[in-house]
């Protein structure tokens, strides 16, 4: 007998109570409510859905996007997987994580997609996005190109890795969009996705994709944190030859993330297939959504926050404008890096004094290393230098050098 369109609706309902605390209660601990969506990758059918519209950072999902760009570049004709591809400063001064490639080496494409997607390294990212459009900042507006024609209407990229900016944004729904075009549009690179595992400098490196070992069937696809988006999952699995996407966004640790996608795929998985019969399609789901991107992990739950307006902050105990060289797990290893970049400094800028920032409002603890007290000109000079080298380098001014809830902290 057909299933009304009640019945699948009552499957999202009763996921949404089993996996969130209820709407209230999430607000009343200043916490966003969830977002998930799972739908049949065949049909596009909606089994399950809660805010799936809600505007949302992507983080490193992002990657997924990229890899559909490289397939595309593939299937025309314009890359192949055993092209070498140059990687460039830009491509090797991403910060962390990277696979540590070096400025001038040559790889292929295919170890670029395994690193890229294995150990979701920034520095892969932006070397593929170098091959494909000659500049990330080209690649970037032709993701959000491609993404607006296969319907993900609420998505613009910035950049390849899904480092924080601003306007990087997504949402469950064309996260969904996304994941069923890369099984549809290329199959044969899907396994890309499952990979367990990535070769790198005589190591074996195994995937950071903890979904894929721990919910049988799973395939991938591809994890995501910053402390603006909270943990995202975007998750395929097959059972019975039945294959599943789902999202989550927002989760508040990785385990969080994992077991609120199991109980979804659970759910899902455990329906007839006949439920889906009159559901929604994916391409049609439309809801009320917030205005902003929500930010997931602010205040003291998170190493970075929300970088507010400068015009009302005043400056402390760090002086001058500063040079950020990236975060590390020990003080030793941030003293390191200060002491390298200094030399490589030396005819660029005669002052400056080291500064360790501990870190210590995350589990995990580790170290920003500085260079600080100098002038605006100064520490644009020096991170120009270092950028150069294929060094990453930030340079913050005397306000957000300052701030406790600044990103680069």
């Amino acid at each position: 007998m057909r299933k009304p369109w009640g019945a699948v609706f009552l499957i999202a309902v009763v996921a949404a109570l089993s996996l969130a605390a209820p709407p209230r209660a999430a607000a009343q601990q200043g916490l966003p409510d969830p977002a998930y969506v799972v739908i049949d990758a065949g049909t596009g059918a909606v089994l399950a859905q809660e805010n799936a519209n809600q505007p949302w950072y992507p983080a490193s999902v992002t990657k997924a996007m990229t890899a559909y760009m490289v397939f595309q570049a593939l299937a025309e004709g314009h890359l192949s997987l055993t092209d070498k591809v140059n990687v460039s400063a830009k491509a090797a001064g991403q910060p962390p994580g990277k696979l540590g490639l070096r400025a001038g080496s040559k790889v292929s494409v295919k170890f670029l997609l395994e690193a890229m997607l294995v150990r979701s390294a920034n520095d892969a990212a932006v070397a593929l996005a170098e091959a494909v459009s000659g500049s990330e900042p080209a690649f970037a507006s032709a993701m959000t190109r491609q993404a607006q024609a296969l319907g993900m209407s609420q998505t613009v990229f910035a950049n390849a890795s899904g480092l924080p900016d601003g306007a990087q944004i997504t949402s469950a729904r064309d996260l969904a969009l996304l994941g069923r075009a890369l099984v549809t549009d290329f199959p044969e690179h899907y396994g890309f996705f499952s990979r367990p595992h990535v070769s790198f400098g005589g190591q074996v490196r195994p995937s950071i994709m903890s979904w894929l070992r721990s919910y049988k069937g799973a395939e991938g696809i591809k994890t995501g944190f910053t402390c603006g988006s909270g943990y995202n999952l975007l998750a395929s699995a097959t059972r019975d030859g039945r294959r599943l996407i789902g999202v989550v966004l927002g989760a508040r640790s990785g385990g969080e993330r994992n077991v609120r996608m199991r109980k979804l795929m659970d759910a899902a998985f455990t329906a007839p297939p006949e439920a889906t019969s009159g559901a929604i399609l994916i391409a049609a789901l439309r809801g009320h959504a917030r205005s902003a991107a929500p930010y997931v992990l602010g205040g003291g739950r998170c190493g970075v926050a929300p970088s507010p307006g400068t015009e009302h902050m005043v400056a402390g105990k760090l002086p001058g404008w500063g040079l950020v060289f990236g975060s590390f797990v020990s003080k030793d290893e941030a003293s390191r890096r200060i002491a390298d970049n200094q030399a490589a400094l030396k005819d660029v800028v005669a002052k400056g004094e080291p500064a360790i920032v501990a870190r210590t409002s995350i589990a995990t603890h580790r170290y920003s290393a500085l260079l600080v007290d100098l002038d605006q000109q100064e520490a644009g000079s020096a991170c120009s230098h270092l950028q150069e080298l294929g060094v990453y380098c930030l340079a913050v001014p005397p306000k957000l050098l300052n701030n406790p809830h600044a990103l680069w902290r």
